[in-house]
């Protein structure tokens, strides 16, 4: 089905909504009512005053030059674990073993930082234990933060079931007007004799859950995952991430892979998901299982962009360097990484960091708590000007029951990023340019959030449709970006006042050099 190109997004998003109701669209077509499956690729691009990352080249018709760089989050607290403590009844603080699963949000409101995860009450710091012996010591537990290094436990969750995991994934519905239904949370609750599949439930304050299906599971099997349920505003629907095998049910022969189902009312249709896509990674074949699968993912948007926050186990089962417990060595084989993959709809995810084995956050070296598996919290924590990037960590193998099940220890780490700058388009000595698509604006000046080496800079012009200059806004005319800036305000000799052209038709040229370029953005006046 094609949509008209005069028609804008919003009324595009109403139609596709209008013929999914009457039955015109099959379900399997909910993938896309988000902005860009609705445009066409020669369409403007409708950009309003959102920051535009250059994660991808929807903004972008070409950029001959330039590379695109992932920029690794950078281990904070000297690559050492988070604490999280527990009050004695006297007042002094234990430290408190917390690991993932864990749901990190920042509360700007009270100034702190919140935190749903693992919590093992009981079990000294440091404890190693072997495979599933660990679960024994498992609960869902909240905890809280003023600096988002020290936590204080607070409590256990109350009114959950867990089949062992001890699985969560903890959401805030900022489109939930129904208070009792603010939090949300995708969990492994099936009991004995049920479908191992994910179970949902609602809180008023993110303590107390009340389940949704009477407790029962929502889906089929499994729920030994991130079961991440998040509502996509662009889509006007819910999604839930949960896994799919595609091998036996365990043991050698599992093959992890995951599913992205929709149900428009969570609350009223618990039940009511439909399976929308359903994969594994095979890009380099059928037998890519053997180098890596899927073992976590968490639907993260940011700007408009959805960010897989994937854990991929690398070299599942392969125990060639070795089936004793060495909490020494880094291993490269049976180990879980941190990666990022991106995509404009939730179903076609930009995978390159993945193939090209480029991870967010890099493991730890020889000796580390995190040497051999990290899992990435289930969001990224946005505060000020910078990323707050939680994960979990442990330094041994994943390990598989009946062959090989080393004990390890457990921790929450921290990382950091400055703010967007998750890629990067990078040019050298020689200047390269970036060229947009035609885009419709909403702001009075244009914000770069770039960087530079010396000697290099970054200027931009604007163009109408074209291709002809805007008056006053040649790349002549343009005071260079230089040094490093997160929102740089671009002046031409005319001035920073680009509304004249706000809801027109226009393009930008940029030209980088020895620089890296990561956003741009149209502000309003302040």
């Amino acid at each position: 089905m094609s949509l008209s190109r005069g028609c804008t997004v919003a009324s595009r998003r109403w139609l596709f909504r209008l013929l999914l109701l009457i039955g015109a669209i099959p379900a399997k077509e909910w993938v896309v009512p988000g902005e860009s499956h609705c445009l066409a690729t020669d369409a403007p691009r409708e950009i309003g005053s959102r920051v535009q990352l250059l994660v991808d080249d929807w903004l972008i018709a070409s950029r001959p030059g330039l590379e695109r760089v992932l920029q690794p989050a950078r281990k904070a607290e000297g690559g050492l674990p988070i604490r999280v403590w527990q009050r004695r009844a006297d007042g002094t603080r234990l430290p408190l073993l917390a690991s993932v699963y864990a749901s990190p949000l920042y509360d700007a409101q009270r100034r702190v930082f919140r935190l749903w995860s693992r919590v093992f009450p009981g079990l000294p710091e440091g404890t190693a234990l072997e495979g599933s012996a660990v679960h024994r010591h498992m609960r869902y537990g909240y905890s809280e933060s003023v600096d988002g290094v020290n936590f204080d436990f607070v409590q256990e969750l109350q009114g959950l079931q867990s089949n062992g995991d001890y699985n969560s994934v903890v959401t805030l519905d900022a489109h939930e007007p129904d208070p009792a239904h603010r939090y949300k949370i995708g969990y492994d609750g099936a009991q004995p004799g049920e479908t191992n599949g994910a179970c949902l439930a609602h809180s008023a304050d993110g303590i107390h859950w009340t389940p949704y299906n009477g407790g029962k599971p929502v889906t089929g099997r499994a729920a030994d995952f991130t079961n991440c349920l998040v509502w996509d505003d662009a889509a006007g629907v819910y999604r839930l991430f949960t896994r799919t095998d595609y091998g036996t049910g365990g043991g050698p022969g599992e093959i992890r892979g995951m599913r992205m189902m929709v149900n428009r009312d969570v609350k009223a249709r618990p039940t009511d998901w439909q399976t929308v896509h359903e994969w594994q990674f095979d890009q380099q074949g059928p037998e890519e299982h053997h180098r890596r699968q899927i073992y976590t993912m968490t639907d993260w948007m940011h700007h408009g962009i959805h960010f897989g926050l994937f854990s991929v186990y690398e070299w599942p089962n392969d125990f060639r360097e070795g089936r004793e417990t060495d909490h020494q060595k880094r291993h490269e084989r049976d180990v879980l990484n941190y990666y990022i993959a991106t995509s404009r709809d939730a179903v076609h995810w930009d995978l390159q960091w993945i193939q090209r084995g480029m991870p967010f956050v890099e493991r730890g070296g020889d000796g580390a708590w995190d040497k051999d598996l990290i899992l990435p919290a289930n969001w990224i924590v946005t505060r000020d000007d910078g990323h707050w990037v939680y994960y979990g960590g442990a330094n041994e193998r994943h390990g598989t029951a009946g062959l090989f099940q080393p004990k390890r220890s457990w921790g929450i780490g921290l990382a950091r990023l400055p703010r967007d700058r998750f890629v990067s388009l990078q040019a050298g000595a020689e200047p390269a340019e970036l060229q947009t698509r035609p885009l419709v604006f909403h702001g009075d000046r244009l914000v770069l959030n770039g960087v530079t080496e010396a000697g290099g800079d970054i200027r931009v012009e604007m163009q109408d449709t074209a291709g002809r200059v805007l008056p006053g806004h040649a790349l002549a005319d343009c005071a260079p970006l230089a040094g490093d800036h997160l929102a740089h305000t671009v002046h031409w000799k005319s001035g920073a006042d680009v509304r004249r052209w706000q809801g027109e038709v226009v393009r930008l040229r940029i030209v980088v050099r020895q620089a890296q370029l990561f956003s741009l953005q149209f502000l309003p006046r302040d």
